[in-house]
């Protein structure tokens, strides 16, 4: 099959496969075979004269809004950080809805601006200038889990007080734009190709800003050659998202399709295929329903899809199920709190993934760790990286032009169709995602990588120097320079989200606090 389209794309496709001997490399084997009682990673760090660390973690989200993998992550570290001992402030964006026992200790609220395409994504905008005493904002490190310009409050840090800075980026920004886009301009080309063009400076623009910081940290070698090609010079870390094993490592008993799909459909266990994420247009879930429909319920009549999840595109996706005649196979769950997806994932057979705009895709470590085996398209990121075709999945070529598209269609569907009818294969799938996942993404492997991550920055910044005492005149334009461009792009990029008409959430879900 041809593979056209953008040569980074080809190239991080290509290239996949050789990448792909790295989930099982020396390290990670090592990580495997470490003992249960090792000291922790993150433990043995310290600040000056011996004590323990003063962390900054800045985010996007102040609470745990809707199932998230950045914001997981932010939970995961957070959590970590304040069990060896560290003292941990978590500055984010202010959140209305939240209520004061989701706050962690130690938060810092920053006012904020609602992006109305993402319900419960909110902006960070700058602290008021009263609020920036140096002196109360001395910490060890930052670590900037965050895809917005709340990072710039890390950079500005990093050159008042010479802090470490190490930026998190999980957003591949020419696969994401697309939520901003209503329909009705979503089908025109021309429209795609002004935002493509709009993205370059802005892309630039993140760029300086991880180049002013002391590292880099992305979720997969495909991510680390795309900020590369771009000009990032600092050290890129690649360290995928822990999975939480709190939630997925107890026995899963419990199987909730049978009272999703009624006893006619699970009185002979038919074939159950999951999707699971939140329902937004870049992540395609539009086209597992059609993969679904055209090339797996006519071969499979008893095989179920169950989407699991919500989001903005879920009324859509109910009717194309409809539009496709597959609307008595095809399932919807609503948002699922996260301690019961692992009762999803051990249940299923296979998990399919048809997302291209993925870094990472918690939804496949998770599935993996829980025996799951993955069917996705091979993205040179998120589902390559954890993907190993023909070990714990299967990969396809996505395609670029329509008709490419449809040969990654038929290509997928028939390859679903052999995996649920191969018992013995799918075992084998199974038994080897937990095992490559226990070995790459077990908490104490990914704490490992962040430590070494933190020691590097911090060695970073103390060769370089620390940050020359500013005179205040200084300090005011190091600090306009920095906000002015975070205030005018927030609120640019909120006015752009009115775009696209916002989706109310159907009621609270209880998903686990950041602190606890």
């Amino acid at each position: 099959m041809t593979f056209k389209g953008s040569p980074l794309r080809k190239e991080l496709a290509a290239n996949a496969v050789a990448r792909q001997s790295t989930l099982l490399g020396p390290r990670a084997e090592r990580n495997r075979h470490a003992p249960a009682t090792a000291p922790s990673p993150l433990g043995a760090l310290r600040g000056p004269g011996g004590r323990n660390l003063r962390v900054a973690i800045l985010s996007d989200f102040i609470r745990v809004p809707y199932a998230n993998g950045a914001v997981f992550q932010t939970r995961f570290l957070y959590r970590q950080l304040r069990a060896n001992g560290h003292e941990v402030a978590l500055v984010a964006a202010s959140d209305p809805a939240a209520s004061g026992d989701e706050l962690a200790p130690g938060t810092v609220a920053l006012p904020s601006l609602p992006l109305r395409s993402y319900p419960g994504l909110r902006l960070p905008l700058p602290p008021a200038p009263w609020e920036l005493r140096l002196r109360e904002w001395d910490y060890d490190l930052v670590f900037a889990q965050s895809n917005s310009l709340l990072m710039l409050f890390g950079v500005w840090l990093r050159e008042m007080n010479g802090t470490p800075l190490l930026c998190v980026n999980t957003t591949h920004l020419r696969a994401a734009y697309d939520v901003l886009l209503p329909p009705s301009l979503a089908k025109w080309e021309l429209a795609h190709a002004a935002f493509r063009l709009a993205l370059e400076p802005f892309e630039r623009f993140y760029v300086s800003v991880y180049n002013a910081s002391d590292g880099l940290v992305v979720l997969s070698e495909g991510l680390r050659e795309y900020w590369r090609s771009r000009g990032v010079e600092v050290p890129i870390h690649v360290i995928p998202r822990a999975v939480q094993a709190e939630f997925f490592d107890p026995p899963c008993t419990d199987d909730p399709y049978p009272e999703l799909l009624g006893p006619e459909l699970s009185k002979g266990r038919g074939r159950r295929l999951i999707c699971a994420g939140r329902h937004v247009r870049e992540k395609a879930q539009d086209r597992v329903i059609r993969i679904f429909a055209r090339h797996v319920m006519p071969n499979e009549p008893g095989a179920t899809l169950t989407m699991v999840g919500e989001g903005p595109d879920t009324d859509y996706y109910k009717r194309l199920a409809g539009e496709c005649g597959a609307e008595e196979r095809v399932f919807f769950t609503g948002e699922v709190p996260f301690s019961e997806m692992p009762a999803w994932y051990t249940n299923a057979d296979v998990l399919v993934h048809a997302s291209l705009s993925e870094t990472y895709g918690n939804v496949l470590g998770e599935a993996l760790w829980c025996g799951c085996p993955v069917v996705a398209f091979a993205d040179g990121m998120g589902a390559s990286a954890q993907v190993l075709s023909g070990v714990n999945g299967l990969l396809f070529p996505a395609g670029e032009t329509p008709a490419e598209m449809q040969e990654g269609d038929e290509a997928m569907g028939s390859a679903l169709v052999g995996l649920l009818r191969d018992s013995q294969m799918r075992t084998r799938f199974r038994e080897s995602g937990v095992r490559i996942s226990r070995a790459r993404t077990s908490p104490r492997a990914v704490e490992q990588r962040i430590a070494s991550a933190f020691l590097d920055a911090r060695e970073r910044a103390l060769r370089l120097g620390k940050a020359a005492r500013k005179s205040s005149a200084a300090r005011w334009l190091t600090t306009a320079k920095l906000f002015g461009p975070w205030w005018l792009l927030h609120l640019a990029i909120s006015a752009a989200g009115c775009m696209r008409p916002a989706t109310p959430r159907h009621g609270p879900v209880a998903h686990p606090k950041i602190w606890r």
